[in-house]
């Protein structure tokens, strides 16, 4: 069993979730295969006992032939997990090796295999199988068959976006440098390592095996001499007033079993990914490990962007709209500052005007920029001795940035190669051909993409590999601080996941530092060290993670805490807030956030709040910060 594995098994195990369906799915496993010894009734003889009700005698009554239900149900169970088990292996097996063998060879045998799957995902799935089931006959291996052929595609397409990245893997490399053999290869080193996001798969694959099978008896197109669940319902519903048991007993079955595998999908997806289990969105603690003699320290005390009182204004006709009003933070060497803040708050164009790279119609009216200490912005305008080609300089070089959206932000007519290319030369103009693609196979190796996927085209990647190729840009000229604006919109959930742990390994491993900006509490939680929360333009309190989610100091941010939902706990309503006109909140005398704010006074109407120190960096903009910060924030379960 591989590390991954283990891993995965135990944090199923420790959840309640988790622990509470392999109890229920060991009983029903446990029922089915001693059934033939449980000295239960023939499930199939037939008795004058008629329309029993539940009793001692039989425990879930009898059907319209006096036959009884509890044993039908638990010879109905080992139907359902042969199918279960049956179909969803034989269809892992077809999708773990197709899928292997197109990420892994790449070029026309991905690009035959690729249209292949899609195929096979365009067919609807039932209809298929009751085709394969009304040409050839009902029978149980056909029926597993018939269900295996129709799902293997999803674990195909699962298994080939994990070798992708495996097969670049040192690993891989050095077991073919060694002299093995690709199939052994695919068998040994990428197959095992790729498996553990099949396993959650595999958990849907049996559920919805399940439900196939059932389906198909309840038509009367499975195999009629073995006791199914979908069967017996079928026959039940016939007899609803007589006997409504005939139905609830393979039903509820049905139900537990399914609703266990699906339970159990979910554990082992928490298991795998913990952001997911976080609570409230707050970081977990982890033990404190020292670095290894050869990674640099995470932080100094060093600063290597500061940025005093910078103002943006946006003009829109005669209109003036202050994006960013009066920002003011330091971030020091090796250190990530998470910027938060809900749609239309100014974090974006927060980092736009950090790298001057504000549209037409924005214009910076005050502040000072200054990285490594010396001044990029003084005054909201560009150095004067220096102009523009400082700033200039500085981008790419020192200060990259990781756009929003990766598939706008790249050349759709253009190879992620050429791009690449034309950043080095642009930067480096006496770089060779050569030694700008080693250096590009350099990055791809770094962020984990196959070198061969160099010159392929944006619309060729799929999201999560398209945004590690912008990652990879970023990163092309070496620079130390980062700018990821959203970095992971529009990826769902578990490439998500991924994109922030490898922005976090890169950070260690090459020291840099990193801005994360982002609407997600729960990924600035896991990804940073000091979080700022924006509203309005201005950065309404800044502290260190643990401290803000412990402590948080002003009422927006307990508002966005309290708005993260808890996929764990009971539930409840979310806190949320009113729809606001930012021109009025704009135009507020005192607070801007008095007018959704459940504890302003008058004061906070009528003053602007001043910024209030609380102690090891955590300063927050509140007439009432102290007793904020004194109030523990209630974590949900």
């Amino acid at each position: 069993m591989t590390p991954t594995l283990t891993k995965t098994l135990r944090g199923t195990l420790r959840s309640v979730p988790g622990a509470l369906s392999l109890v229920v799915l060991a009983i029903i496993t446990a029922a089915a295969l001693l059934a033939p010894v449980l000295g239960l009734p023939d499930p199939a003889e037939m008795e004058f006992a008629l329309y029993q009700p539940p009793s001692a005698e039989h425990w879930l009554g009898t059907d319209n032939f006096g036959r009884d239900i509890f044993a039908r149900v638990v010879w109905g169970a080992r139907v359902a997990l042969m199918v279960a088990i049956g179909a969803a292996l034989l269809s892992i097996l077809i999708g773990s090796v197709l899928g292997a063998v197109a990420g892994y060879f790449g070029g026309w045998v991905d690009g035959l295999l690729s249209r292949v799957f899609d195929i096979f995902l365009l067919i609807p799935t039932f209809f298929l199988i009751l085709l394969i089931v009304a040409l050839f006959g009902a029978s149980l291996p056909l029926t597993i068959i018939a269900i295996a052929l129709t799902t293997w595609p999803r674990s195909a397409r699962l298994m080939r976006s994990q070798v992708l990245t495996l097969k670049s893997r040192v690993y891989v490399q050095a077991a073919l440098a060694a002299g093995a053999p690709h199939w052994l290869v695919i068998l040994r080193h990428v197959i095992p390592n790729g498996i553990a996001p099949i396993i959650t798969d595999g958990t849907i694959l049996m559920g919805m095996a399940i439900l196939t099978e059932a389906g198909l008896s309840f038509l009367g197109l499975g195999d009629q001499n073995l006791v199914s669940w979908g069967g017996m319902i079928f026959e039940g519903q016939r007899h609803l007033r007589l006997a409504p048991w005939m139905s609830i007993a393979p039903g509820v079955a049905l139900l537990l079993l399914v609703a266990s595998l699906n339970l159990l999908g979910d554990s082992i997806t928490f298991a795998m990914n913990p952001q997911l289990r976080t609570r409230g969105g707050a970081p977990k603690k982890r033990p404190t490990v020292a670095p290894p003699a050869n990674e640099p320290a995470a932080t100094t005390d060093t600063p290597i962007l500061e940025v005093e009182d910078l103002r943006l204004v946006y003009s829109v006709g005669a209109r003036r709209i202050a994006a960013v009003d009066g920002v003011s933070f330091t971030l020091r060497r090796g250190e990530a500052l998470g910027i938060v803040g809900e749609s239309g708050c100014g974090k974006s164009s927060l980092g736009s005007a950090l790298l001057q790279t504000m549209p037409n119609n924005a214009a910076l009216t005050g502040g000072t920029i200054r990285y490594d200490g010396r001044a990029i912005v003084l005054d909201g305008k560009g150095v004067v001795e220096k102009g523009r080609a400082r700033i200039d300089a500085l981008r790419w070089t020192r200060i990259a940035t990781i756009f929003q959206s990766a598939m706008n932000a790249l050349n759709p007519v253009t190879t992620v190669r050429r791009q690449m290319t034309d950043a080095l030369r642009l930067h480096r103009p006496g770089i060779t051909r050569a030694e700008a693609t080693a250096r590009i196979g350099e990055v791809f190796g770094l962020i984990g993409i196959p070198r061969s996927r160099m010159n392929a085209y944006p619309h060729q990647l799929s999201g999560g590999m398209r945004q590690r190729a912008m990652i990879a840009l970023s990163l092309i000229l070496e620079p130390e601080l980062v700018i990821a604006d959203e970095p992971t919109t529009a990826l769902d959930m578990l490439i998500q996941d991924q994109i922030l742990g490898e922005i976090a390994d890169l950070r260690a491993r090459l020291n840099l530092s990193l801005i994360l900006v982002s609407h997600d509490m729960g990924a600035v939680a896991e990804s940073c060290d000091v979080v700022a929360v924006m509203y309005a333009g201005r950065i309404v309190e800044i502290a260190p993670t643990r401290q803000i989610f412990d402590n948080p100091a002003h009422p927006y941010t307990r508002t966005l805490i309290g708005a993260l939902p808890s996929l764990t706990g009971p539930l409840e309503e979310l806190e949320s807030l009113p729809a606001t006109d930012s021109a009025a909140v704009a135009a507020a005398q005192g607070c801007r956030f008095a007018h959704a704010c459940p504890a302003a006074t008058d004061l906070c109407r009528a003053k602007v709040p001043p910024a209030v120190p609380l102690g090891d960096g955590h300063i927050s903009e509140c007439h009432y910060a102290t007793s904020f910060a004194a109030e523990p924030r209630e974590v949900r379960a």
